[in-house]
This record gives structure tokens, C-alpha cells and sequence, in this order.
């Protein structure tokens, strides 16, 4: 009798366990998504490294949310697998976030220099909108869930 409460209470723990991680990861996203913003108009910095790291604020975010949900994110840095993954859960998942996937281009290009003339300061507004607007779902739906209990 005394293993159920046990397995209760070490369920408790890896739950909370896991929220920490996700808040973790969550804190990453922010500091990437900062970071792409505060540096636009340093001298030097290239457009197509900022949308690397924007790409990289979404991924964090996106990866936090399945970390919340008790779920191990891909080893991949694909934005399409990892919404499929939270869409799996049975999560729907809103239009304003679904186009971040269009950020995989940007964790391609940052290898491939001769590609990174095409990206355009549009581009890296189009990028920080989707950034963005993806932190703040995964931070809200955070917030609803941790409210549901």
C-alpha cells in the first residue's frame, strides 16, 4: 500500500522537475529572441545570423512546451517535426504559429554563405514576427495549463 504513494509523490517531483527544464528553455528562447533584436543595427552583424537565432528563439520555445508536457522534444532542429510533435498531443495548434516553420531556412543558411545574400532585412521582420508570436503561445498555453491544474 505504501508504493502508491510513493509513485504519487515521484510523479510530483519529475512533474515539477520537468517544468523547470521547460521554464529553462523558455528563458533561452527569450535571451535568443533578445539578442536578434538588440543587435540589428550593430556594425558588423550580418541579418542572416539574426534570423539563425531567431529560428533558434522558436525552437527553444517550441521545445520548452513539449519539455512542460512531459514529452522528450526531437533531437532535430526542424520547426515542422517538432509542431507535428506538439500536434500529436492532440494540441492544435494556431494558424499565427504554424508559419514558423518557415524558419528552418535560416538554421540551413547559417552554413552556406554564398546563400545568405538572400535574406533581407523583410525577411528578418517576417522572422521576428514569427518568433515572437510563437514565444508568446507557448507561454500562454503554459500559463492556461499550469492554471488547469
Amino acid at each position: 500500500m505504501e508504493a502508491f504513494p510513493l509513485s504519487a509523490i515521484l510523479l510530483r517531483v519529475m512533474e515539477r522537475e520537468g517544468v523547470r527544464e521547460a521554464r529553462e528553455w523558455l528563458r533561452r528562447a527569450r535571451s535568443s529572441l533578445l539578442k536578434a533584436k538588440a543587435c540589428l543595427e550593430v556594425e558588423g552583424v550580418v541579418v542572416e545570423d539574426l534570423c539563425f537565432d531567431l529560428h533558434q528563439a522558436a525552437e527553444r520555445a517550441l521545445k520548452a512546451y513539449l519539455l512542460f508536457l512531459q514529452r522528450t522534444p526531437p533531437p532535430l532542429h526542424d520547426l515542422e517535426v517538432v509542431l507535428a510533435q506538439i500536434a500529436r498531443e492532440g494540441i492544435p495548434v494556431p494558424e499565427r504559429v504554424r508559419g514558423v516553420s518557415r524558419l528552418n531556412r535560416y538554421y540551413a543558411l547559417v552554413n552556406h554563405p554564398k546563400l545568405q545574400s538572400r535574406v533581407t532585412r523583410a525577411d528578418y521582420y517576417e522572422a521576428l514576427d514569427l518568433a515572437e508570436e510563437t514565444i508568446r503561445w507557448v507561454e500562454e498555453e503554459m500559463v492556461d495549463r499550469e492554471k488547469r491544474g
